[in-house]
């Protein structure tokens, strides 16, 4: 009896181990070291929150929160060019933002994976579907037009026909 619950056990840790392996890391998008370097990384990441780019999912709050504090960002490696070169509470500072808006551009980026759990009709054992957010949000748009072209379709036939 122990024998075959420690078998059922094992195997369930053999089996819920690849899905927890399929978890991509979180890429470090801000990395401030210089003043140049970072304005490059600035504009970039700028151009990334443009409408079908990376960050374009970002709210409007969120943007404007990135925004400023890349701002803050760069007017502190302005005045002392290198990470290296700041006062201790100045580099604390100059972490602190960065690791806000990695945090930010990771959970809107348009390639993170959106796992769920969905049990297919007939089964009641749940299978994972993971779909990336601009595959999720292309699929909402391409509902949401059906939608209205079926609703169109039905009011120009009209009623009874």
């Amino acid at each position: 009896m122990f024998k075959a619950v420690f078998m059922v056990a094992a195997t369930a840790l053999l089996f819920a181990s690849p899905l927890h392996a399929k978890k991509k890391p979180v890429e470090d998008v801000v990395v401030a070291d210089t003043y140049e370097h970072f304005e490059v990384l600035v504009k970039k990441i700028r151009g990334e929150m443009a409408e079908g780019e990376r960050y374009e999912f970002l709210s409007k709050a969120d943007r404007d929160t990135v925004n400023s504090t890349l701002d803050e960002m760069s007017g502190m490696l302005e005045k002392s060019v290198t990470v290296d070169a700041m006062q201790p509470e100045m580099r604390a500072r100059m972490m602190t933002d960065q690791e806000k808006v990695n945090g930010i551009l990771a959970r809107n980026a348009d390639d993170r994976l959106i796992c769920t759990h969905v049990a297919p009709v007939g089964s009641h054992i749940p299978k994972t579907q993971c779909h990336t957010a601009r595959q999720i949000a292309e699929n909402r748009e391409n509902y949401r037009k059906n939608a209205n072209d079926l609703q169109r379709q039905g009011l120009q036939s009209g009623p009874g026909q």
